[in-house]
């Protein structure tokens, strides 16, 4: 039986995408509310995702596995969004990265283990543990003074409700192609964050706000860019190299979005950020595998999906 299996390229381009996320969130969030943006990136990526993957492949998806599909897409997309967003705006931004960013590999690792996606190494832990030190020195200066126990919470509970999602989803994988189990996922998770962006005042109002010109812009990059490009080479990594190597890219990625951040706004970065940023290359060495391919566990049902 043959083997999927992902290069490394794959991740780089990853890191670079979700990287850019946020200084195009933090762009887009000035005019648009946070849930309706959501729900509107995650539907629209949720439908290109469909159309591309074959509408007769996501409904087949939806029927043989829909309690999966609909849990998964719940947590990956619904919890994972009204946590982060909820608790950002209680706390720093930079307080955020650091819990977000440093529970992602951990939650991964640890419901991997336990559902049986993931294997235990010394290795990997250390890497963690490593690459959350690093995170820390890397936002240190933008943790503020912001210490709100509901916030931090409400970041964290978002986090890991990603991570079961991400590791209940492998399983999917098994079923479907990258694009269509996400695409599945996207379409549900953003219908059900409708609701909370209801929340955030008149509907008119909301959608009004999301034709703004960056609003804009940053919705069809989301939603293609980081949402069906991101998300599908996510969810081949997951696939193809477990939970705790795709994870990694929480300790990549923040570098794009530091360096982007000095940049385009001139945020600050100095010897501290640095070393952080070391750190973290460092600890994703550990973590990723050698060379240009990795052997994956999960055999690949249809290479021309």
């Amino acid at each position: 039986m043959r083997h999927a299996t992902a290069p490394l390229w794959l991740f780089a381009l990853l890191c670079l995408l979700w990287g850019s996320n946020w200084l195009v969130l933090k762009l887009a969030l000035a005019s648009a509310p946070p849930f309706a943006f959501a729900a509107a990136r995650s539907i629209v990526a949720g439908a290109i995702m469909a159309a591309i993957a074959g509408p007769r492949e996501v409904v087949a998806l939806l029927r043989a596995a829909p309690g999966r599909v609909v849990a998964t897409a719940l947590l990956t997309n619904t919890l994972t969004y009204a946590g982060l967003y909820w608790g950002t705006a209680h706390i720093s931004t930079g307080l955020a990265a650091i819990v977000n960013n440093a529970l992602m590999p951990l939650g991964l690792f640890a419901f991997g283990l336990a559902l049986g996606e993931e294997t235990f190494s010394r290795r990997r832990v250390a890497g963690i543990v490593l690459g959350a030190l690093g995170l820390a020195l890397l936002f240190a200066r933008r943790s503020g003074a912001s210490v709100d126990a509901a916030g931090i919470a409400a970041v964290a509970a978002g986090t890991l409700a990603y991570c079961l999602g991400s590791v209940g989803s492998r399983p999917l994988l098994r079923q479907a192609a990258p694009m269509t189990a996400g695409g599945a996922q996207m379409l549900v998770g953003g219908i059900a964050l409708a609701p909370l962006a209801a929340l955030e005042g008149d509907p008119s109002g909301a959608l009004a706000s999301l034709a703004a010109p960056v609003a804009f812009a940053g919705l069809l990059w989301m939603a293609v860019a980081g949402g069906v490009v991101g998300a599908t080479i996510y969810l081949r990594l997951l696939r193809d190299w477990g939970p705790t190597r795709s994870g990694m890219y929480a300790f990549v990625a923040p570098l794009v979005a530091t360096a982007l951040g000095a940049f385009v706004l001139g945020e600050r970065l100095g010897a501290m950020e640095a070393a952080g940023g070391a750190m973290m290359l460092a600890a994703a060495g550990l973590v990723l595998p050698a060379g240009r391919r990795a052997p994956s566990a999960v055999p690949q049902q249809d290479a021309s999906r």
